[in-house]
């Protein structure tokens, strides 16, 4: 039987996470599959094979330094043992920890496989985060025997910025199953928090994320306070939870939109909530590959993403040059609504709305107040989940793999 290790931290809490849960759900039974994770009681997703632990304790919100050369050390020597023992035909290793410990123990009893879920070149680490990845990927990933991208943009970043050989690169996205998805928006979570009414009692729109800085959140409630002055029944569900929740629940009071945006926090399911909404919005500042827009196109809810680096474009309008110029206003595409990045500062109630924000606010009100537009966007949405499917993905693994 072919063997196959997959390496991450945890599997929870993240979208690196939720996509190796997908991935490892829909191997084929006739591989047999290994989890090292740090410990085995950080565990959220479904998964499939047997679970390996480094029995490392939790290292909390943020990953100190310390934590990090830990872990990569202890995961470092474990690797190397067990690919010796195992004689897999593969390792393959999510985010940048594993990253390095999956290629410092080396490939002499097996491929190694590492992959990247965010933009080196254009994301939100700042200085000295930005340095740390770019030079982990030049003196380390390279020497990797396949080096795997979420999206083209990211793909085409490390060969054109970072010289890295197109053949040693790939580009492999997240797969979704979205007949399992769609099952799943049947199904209440245990503690719901909205009630289900008439169409014509609310219109409701979801984003779905951590509420970390990345997410951009705060730039949506300050976007929702204008919509809601034109659509009074629209409400705004924030599903997820993060270190700003409470900066963001003060916004919202300031803005007097109690009852208006309703934090759902974690969830099971909140594909429950997909089948709910009006609208999905994405409205980050930096991505890799967004899994919540593409569960909405999946769920056949129509979709609004700010024109991030990267992903989104490659999403809702596949036809643009994924690395290209970003848009400068409302832009309806084929398969979604691509609206301006915003400036990711942290603003207080009384400052004006950014130019962003008020391109945010336009785009939402577009499709709230035109339902032929909505189902317009729902059947593209349908007709994108088509090439999104789990099954190809898989086979694109296989092929690396093997």
């Amino acid at each position: 039987m072919n063997k196959i290790l997959f390496v991450i931290s945890t599997l929870e809490g993240g979208g690196a996470e939720r996509t190796l849960s997908n991935i490892v759900t829909h191997f084929p039974d006739n591989w047999h599959v290994d989890i090292l994770i740090n410990n085995k009681s950080f565990i959220q997703y479904p998964y499939k094979g047997r679970i390996l632990s480094l029995s490392l304790p939790g290292c909390g919100e943020r990953k100190t330094i310390l934590y990090f050369l830990r872990e990569v050390i202890k995961r470092t020597f474990y690797l190397r043992k067990i690919k010796k023992e195992n004689h897999y035909r593969a390792c393959i290793s999510f985010l940048p920890s594993s990253n390095i410990s999956n290629v410092l123990s080396g490939n002499k009893y097996c491929k190694t496989i590492v992959s990247i879920h965010s933009n080196p070149i254009n994301n939100r680490l700042g200085l000295f985060g930005k340095i740390g990845v770019i030079l982990s990927i030049k003196l380390i990933y390279v020497h990797a025997d396949k080096i795997i991208s979420v999206s083209e943009e990211i793909t085409s970043g490390l060969i054109r910025y970072l010289k890295i050989s197109k053949g040693k690169t790939r580009t492999i996205i997240n797969g979704y199953d979205s007949q399992w998805l769609r099952e799943r928006m049947k199904v209440p979570p245990k503690n719901k928090k909205v009630e289900v009414l008439p169409a014509n009692e609310q219109k409701i729109v979801i984003t779905v994320g951590r509420m970390v800085e990345e997410k951009g959140q705060w730039h949506l409630i300050r976007a929702f306070s204008k919509v809601v002055k034109k659509e009074k029944n629209a409400k705004l569900l924030l599903i997820g939870d993060g270190l700003l929740k409470e900066y963001l629940e003060k916004l919202v009071n300031q803005y007097d939109l109690g009852g208006k945006v309703i934090f759902i926090g974690y969830t099971e399911n909140p594909f429950w909530y997909y089948a709910l909404a009006d609208v999905f919005i994405l409205p980050s500042l930096s991505e890799g590959y967004p899994n919540a827009l593409v569960e909405a196109v999946c769920c056949g809810v129509p979709c609004i993403a700010a024109d991030v680096h990267s992903g989104a474009r490659e999403i809702l309008a596949p036809q643009l040059d994924a690395a290209g110029k970003r848009i400068e206003d409302v832009s309806e595409e084929k398969y979604g609504v691509l609206i301006p990045v915003c400036s990711g500062q942290m603003y207080q109630h009384q400052e004006p709305l950014e130019l962003g924000e008020r391109k945010m606010a336009e785009a939402i009100l577009k499709l709230l107040e035109d339902a032929s537009k909505r189902f317009h966007y729902r059947q593209k949405s349908i007709e994108r989940s088509k090439v999104l499917e789990m099954n190809t993905v898989i086979d694109k693994w296989i092929d690396v793999i093997v």
